[in-house]
Order: C-alpha cells, then structure tokens, then sequence
C-alpha cells in the first residue's frame, strides 16, 4: 500500500470523527499491542497506525504497518500490513486477524511468559 493512501485513510476518519476520538483509539491500540506484546520493541518502533474509516464510537479499528525508512529499513514507498486490531471502547476488548484464516480473534493474553526470555524489555 501507497503512504499516500494510508495519509488519506487517515484523513477521512479524521473528518469523520473528533479529534479526541481518534487518539483515544490510537492509545488503546498502542497499550494493547505493548501489553499483549503483539510486537516486538522494534517491530512497534518500525510500525505505522492507521485508523480505519469505519471505526465508530462503539468499535475503533486500528490497522498496523510495517514502516519503512532509513532507521527501520526497507522500501518506503510499500508499507505491509501486519494485523488489524478491533477494539470494543466500552469495555476495552480486543480482537485481531493475524492468523492463518485472517479472521477476528480475541487478543491473546499475552504472547510471552515468564519463561521466554525473549520477550524482556
């Protein structure tokens, strides 16, 4: 996907919904993807969000890219999907596509435990 494209997803939903909406949704997805550990530390630094145009006052949608340049490397004229989050803003759960089938599913707990070392920040 073009950046162009992604600039003018984003300015759609912004014409659409408040200012304060949209960053609400951006900071839930960001805790999310940090408290689930959805991505790795430099996977989060090298991504892009993007607020999907149909997101609403009951459900925000988040899609995540790969962002590419010259720190994160890669073409920066292509940005890959990595996942779409959807997250329900009354109670705060979320679901998320990256799977096999590419459907919603709830977010896992977390991808890490206590014996991974992987996984320390």
């Amino acid at each position: 996907m073009k950046i162009g494209t992604l600039y003018a997803l984003v300015l759609i939903f912004a014409i659409v919904a408040s200012p304060a909406a949209a960053q609400d949704v951006f900071d839930r997805a960001e805790r999310i993807i940090e408290q689930h550990r959805l991505l790795t530390p430099k996977a989060r630094r090298c991504s892009t969000l993007v607020l999907r145009d149909d997101s609403d006052d009951r459900i925000g949608k988040i899609g995540v890219y790969e962002k590419h340049d010259k720190q994160c490397g890669g073409d920066p004229d292509v940005e890959h999907r990595l996942f779409d989050l959807e997250i329900e803003m009354k109670t705060g759960r979320a679901k998320w596509d990256k799977n096999l089938e590419i459907e919603m599913r709830p977010v896992p707990m977390s991808r890490c435990t206590h014996l991974n070392h992987l996984c320390r920040h």
